[in-house]
């Protein structure tokens, strides 16, 4: 750990450091993910990244936010790179992104280091890239405060810990403080520089991964409850300790790291473990309050929950992108397919982009026969076959106009929408999920008129979109981020990890002791 140097001045300007590397893997998705994944989503340098994320509810769109609100502080924008969840990393893709930010000459010049991270990236090799990157730096730079930001669902390995000075964590899911995490890492490390006076990150573990399911923040799960805790934490606990953040860890990361947890950014390091450790066993008592209980797709259409004019979506999180799914699974649409929908249902999405270009070139009023899903493999079933018209074809580009990461421009390459009876089916040339008004409204389609969504999608999808409907459902189908965990073949993660015990009953959020 880098030994504190004499403090600054405020007069004195404070160089940073910036990179980034973002990747969730999902170890059963059989996608590899190479260095077209990242030119697709964000392959940028210096002055490039500033103008691209200047503006957005981003890690990056945060600092650049923070460092403009202060004369004493000069960012220095090195390489940022993400690719969307999916499997993991071609290890020649990684090996040169770690090796372009670790040896950045730029950096010889900075007083600090920043790192925006996923958490849970891993390579076909390498199962801890972040913490090979954070390693090489802390041995380049010993003496260099280094802080990064995390994701929730985040594996996070001693070694890494060990070569942190500052670490903050999403306190939302949806994801929608992104920005806040990272204004928060950079005014620690600031004062890290200017105090002269180094923190450190401990981390405590629970013994077990917690789903996602039923993980939002933004109601009175079991989640928001643990997010309470540790900001309660924060505020009794002193000047000692400077963050309190818990993590869930990511449940479709066959990695030895694969816990959940918490990380604590303190100047007193057993003080910081007993406030973790508190912390861990608040989650630890609330994990039966994570078990998923989802019904089945045709369960859920039997009922026809869009009668009487309610507007309904249907989520498949098995195949979510953001989960590290393929958007390529054929369950949703075989069920729906089974049942007699409302016109102008509509599900979202297929990732294929040999299709894409296929229906580009047969025209909008084209009528074809095509095969949707099992494109990649058929362990979650054979591909189907449909008569469809082609109804828009669009190039892909849009900007997020919703909480999260509001202002990024997404792109999904050709696009094309088919129709089927009353379905109309969005196939995409990029993986990204239907988590934005704009994916529609690009499509001719306004997310406000659809009668009954089908989407691969999961708890990001509420961000802006949820309040739309009248009901947001989350259906049992197969997928590579599928409820139920014990069907997929983890080799690196105990089983123990998994069970989350019998039905527990937590205080309800806004308690006077939320941390009880």
């Amino acid at each position: 750990m880098a030994e504190p140097q004499a403090a600054r001045t405020r007069s004195e300007a404070v160089k940073i450091g910036i990179a980034r590397l973002w990747h969730e893997a999902n170890s059963f998705s059989s996608t590899r993910v190479g260095h077209e994944e990242f030119l697709a989503r964000e392959w940028l340098y210096g002055e490039a990244a500033v103008e691209r994320y200047r503006g957005t509810a981003t890690e990056l769109g945060g600092a650049l936010d923070w460092a403009a609100n202060r004369e004493d502080v000069t960012l220095v924008v090195s390489r940022c790179a993400s690719a969307p969840p999916g499997g993991p990393v071609e290890q020649a893709t990684l090996d040169a992104i770690i090796d372009e930010i670790a040896a950045e000459p730029a950096f010889d010049e900075v007083d600090a280091l920043y790192l925006s991270l996923h958490g849970a990236c891993s390579g076909s090799r390498d199962l801890a890239p972040e913490t090979t990157l954070l390693q090489r730096l802390r041995q380049r730079f010993p003496q260099l405060p280094i802080a990064a930001s995390f994701d929730m669902h985040c594996c996070p390995t001693e070694a890494l810990v060990a070569a942190l000075n500052v670490a903050t964590v999403y306190r939302t899911y949806p994801h929608v403080d992104m920005d806040q995490a990272a204004r928060r890492a950079l005014e620690l490390l600031a004062e890290n520089v200017t105090q002269g006076r180094y923190s450190q990150v401990v981390m405590s573990r629970i013994g077990r991964v917690l789903p996602s399911f039923n993980m939002r923040t933004d109601g009175d799960g079991p989640m928001a409850e643990i997010e309470a805790c540790a900001r309660q934490l924060e505020d009794m606990e002193g000047e000692a300790i400077l963050g309190v953040y818990p993590y869930a860890s990511f449940a479709y990361a066959d990695l030895p790291a694969t816990d959940a947890g918490a990380l604590v950014t303190t100047t007193a390091p057993a003080r910081g473990r007993s406030v973790g450790e508190r912390l861990a066993r608040s989650m630890l008592a609330r994990r039966a309050a994570f078990r998923p209980v989802l019904p089945t797709v045709d369960e859920c259409l039997a009922q026809r929950p869009w009668q009487e004019g309610r507007r309904v979506a249907v989520l498949d999180p098995a195949d979510n992108p953001l989960s590290g799914g393929m958007a390529d699974t054929p369950g949703l649409l075989e069920a729906a397919l089974r049942h007699e929908l409302p016109v102008g249902s509509v599900l979202a999405f297929f990732h294929d982009p040999d299709l894409a270009a296929r229906l580009h070139d047969q025209g909008e009023g084209a009528q074809l026969e095509i095969d949707l899903g099992g494109r990649h493999d058929t362990r979650f079933g054979k591909p189907v076959r449909c008569e469809v018209e082609v109804v828009r074809l669009t190039e892909g580009r849009f900007i997020n106009s919703g909480p999260m990461e509001r202002g990024m421009t997404v792109e999904l390459g050709p696009t094309a929408v088919v129709r089927t009876g009353p379905l109309s089916i969005i196939v995409t040339s990029v993986c990204q999920a239907p988590n934005d008004p704009q994916y529609f409204f690009l499509h001719g389609i306004d997310p406000e008129a659809i009668p009954l969504l089908l989407a691969k999608a999961k708890n990001h999808f509420r961000a802006a979109l949820g309040d739309g409907f009248d009901e947001v459902v989350q259906v049992d189908v197969p997928g590579p981020a599928m409820a139920d965990t014990s069907a997929l073949p983890f080799q690196r993660v105990p089983r123990q990890h998994f069970e989350l015990g019998g039905q527990t009953r937590s205080k309800p959020v806004g308690s006077s002791k939320p941390c009880d």
